[in-house]
């Protein structure tokens, strides 16, 4: 059986705007991503969680900012996001806004 763990930090100065950093970029992956599952869904083609995160990989390389944020934290918002259009639709999933949405990653091994 499985079982996750939530915690309350209490973070350094340092590292809440490390943490703030990224969540921004697990944000932004969301959108990317769900934009991209959009358009896909308009030309009547298919995205899901396997090409997205080898794209991912490749924007890794492309742009350092993505590179600041750990690959399990964007891996894991690639997944949620695979689960939520399964779950919904991808026309139904919002976007996540900086205003309403407030920053959250996770890791998927205790050890990272």
């Amino acid at each position: 059986m499985l079982s996750g763990r939530r915690y309350l930090l209490d973070l350094s100065p340092e590292q809440v705007e490390m943490c703030e950093g990224f969540g921004d970029i697990c944000r932004s992956v969301w959108n990317t991503a769900l934009e991209q599952r959009r358009e896909f869904r308009r030309r009547g083609a298919w995205m899901n969680y396997v090409p997205q995160c080898a794209e991912l990989a490749d924007a890794k390389r492309e742009h350092p900012w993505l590179k600041a944020a750990p690959s399990h934290a964007l891996q894991q918002t690639l997944k949620d996001l695979d689960r939520a259009c399964r779950d919904h639709g991808t026309f139904q999933v919002r976007w996540r806004s900086k205003a309403r949405w407030s920053p959250s990653f996770r890791f998927p091994d205790a050890r990272q």
